[in-house]
């Protein structure tokens, strides 16, 4: 039982001095950082699905707010009525209700929940701009030879030379 112990703390201090020289002796490559968030704010692409998409959504929503006012009225009219109603024709009202409420949900998760309409428009338009972006960054990284490129906000130091985001929007003409 002590010489395994023996052998197994070796093993283990062997591992301890050894490995800061292997890992000193591997080549390192350069890492840069991107702000592709102020990148992709800068771009008139952006701008304009922006607007797209605002267009796409402005009547959607207009419609939700009008179903969401059917069902306020609708709710407002049954607390008046409620007390005069016999217990069937409140369970009607309910039930009427109800199904008013589960049709909003429905509507809101079609058109702007997750999957829905409105993200659908919204990928269809970021993509080709994420797409030129991302191009852009690999051509100025592989020029520049970075192997390595990270978006900035997950950094916590980065020296200035390291950062791409300005000659990444030289590239695509960002002013």
């Amino acid at each position: 039982m002590k010489m395994s112990r023996r052998i197994v703390m070796a093993v283990g201090l062997s591992m301890v001095l050894v490995a800061p020289q292997s890992f000193a002796a591997q080549e390192t490559g350069k890492v840069s950082v991107v702000d592709s968030g102020k990148i992709l704010q800068q771009l008139p692409e952006t701008k304009q699905a922006d607007l797209t998409l605002q267009t796409t959504a402005a009547p959607l929503q207009k419609e939700l707010d009008r179903l969401t006012q059917e069902y306020q009225k609708l709710v407002a009219a049954y607390s008046q009525q409620a007390g005069s109603l016999s217990k069937a024709a409140r369970e009607l009202k309910e039930k009427e209700i109800g199904a008013k409420a589960m049709a909003i949900d429905k509507y809101r998760q079609e058109k702007f929940g997750r999957g829905g309409l409105v993200e659908k428009k919204q990928q269809e338009l970021l993509i080709p701009i994420r797409q030129k972006v991302l191009a852009a960054v690999e051509a100025i990284a592989q020029k520049e030879g970075f192997s390595l490129v990270l978006e900035k906000n997950i950094a916590i130091y980065v020296a200035p030379e390291n950062d791409l985001t300005f000659k990444v929007m030289n590239q695509l003409n960002i002013k």
